[in-house]
């Protein structure tokens, strides 16, 4: 997935810390994070986000997986 995940981040505490004080900003902040996602809806993204980090949680225990034989190939 191709997002800017740190601006989704701040986008979204924005949205929810003004939604949360019941701020005049949440309308604008709404806007903004609608703005920004496009076409998606924040489920949507919340769920290829949970798929990607999973997909990497796979690639990251299948490369610990083939550590030992890489070090014991080097030793």
């Amino acid at each position: 997935m191709n997002i800017d995940k740190q601006k989704l981040q701040k986008l979204l505490w924005a949205e929810a810390a003004s939604y949360r004080a019941d701020c005049a900003n949440w309308k604008h902040n709404t806007e903004a994070l609608q703005d920004f996602l496009g076409e998606k809806t924040v489920e949507e993204v919340a769920l290829e986000l949970l798929a990607e980090n999973e997909r990497l949680t796979q690639q990251l225990g299948q490369l610990i997986d083939e550590l030992p034989d890489k070090v014991a190939a080097h030793g």
